[in-house]
This record gives C-alpha cells, sequence and structure tokens, in this order.
C-alpha cells in the first residue's frame, strides 16, 4: 500500500505536467480538428512520463538489475499501453459528454473545449491503477520479457 501511495504523489507530479500541457494546447483554436485532442494528450503523455519514470525510479519501485537505460525502454512501452488506454477513454468520454442529456450543462462551463478537458481528466484518473500495475510488474520488475517469462513458468 506503501509503494501505491508514493506512485500516487510522485504520479501526481507527473500528471500536473501532463494536464498542464494538454490543458494549455486545448486552448489554443486547433481544437476543432478531429486529431488535435489525441496529438494533445500525446504531448502531455510523453511529459508526464519522463517525470513519473525519473521519480518513480527514485521513489517508488525496487531498482532492478537492469541499466537505467534498459528500465526506461520497459518503462516506455509500459507507458505507451497506458496513452492508448488514456486515448479510448477519452474519446468514449467525449461521445458520453456529447449526448443531449450531458451537452447542454456541459457546454455551460466557462471554458473552451469543455467535453474534451473533462475527458482528459477522467481518462486520467480511470487509467491511474492499470499504470501503477503495469509498472510495478513490469517496468521495474525485470521488463516485458521477464514479465513474459514468468507467465509461461506460471501456466506450464
Amino acid at each position: 500500500m506503501l509503494s501505491f501511495t508514493r506512485y500516487l504523489l510522485t504520479a501526481g507530479a507527473a500528471t500536473c505536467i501532463d494536464v498542464a500541457v494538454v490543458q494549455g494546447l486545448l486552448s489554443l483554436d486547433l481544437r476543432h480538428q478531429p486529431v488535435f485532442l489525441a496529438a494533445a494528450i500525446a504531448l502531455g503523455a510523453f511529459a508526464g512520463m519522463s517525470v513519473n519514470f525519473a521519480l518513480s525510479r527514485r521513489f517508488v519501485f525496487s531498482i532492478d538489475d537492469r541499466p537505467a537505460r534498459q528500465q526506461f525502454t520497459s518503462f516506455v512501452l509500459v507507458s505507451l499501453t497506458t496513452l492508448a488506454l488514456r486515448l479510448v477513454v477519452a474519446y468514449a468520454l467525449v461521445a458520453l459528454f456529447t449526448l443531449p442529456a450531458l451537452a447542454t450543462g456541459i457546454g455551460m462551463l466557462p471554458v473552451g473545449a469543455p467535453a474534451e478537458r473533462l475527458a482528459h481528466l477522467g481518462a486520467v484518473g480511470v487509467v491511474t491503477i492499470y499504470s501503477f500495475l503495469a509498472h510495478k510488474h513490469v517496468s521495474f520488475a525485470g521488463g516485458l520479457f521477464n514479465w513474459l517469462g514468468s507467465r509461461k513458468t506460471v501456466v506450464s
């Protein structure tokens, strides 16, 4: 439980950077382009990813035998799955928030692109637990091949 609490704090710092980048980009007039939400979320994720790796490696997870470069590679691969999941959740939430029953209320919020902003924040929250577990069991536990190898021996 302590490592999850530490992860929430360190990932929280990375999330602040991520959210600042995405919310700032959503303030631009380009927000009406269909792929702009995905591009903004991806840029924010990459900014937060670097901070999250450095803080998680230092304060949350025990360091395995691999060099930092190999750990970072595993971290990036896991983070890309997290990014993909965030994009799916964000677009699902945008679709939900643009339904007539919700669109009127959300449209009254005093910010530009309110549905996209709320969808981004919701996606970040939903994916946090997956991110912690994936980094704990893959990124900082010997990498993907080690994780796959351990699954193979358990199944046998």
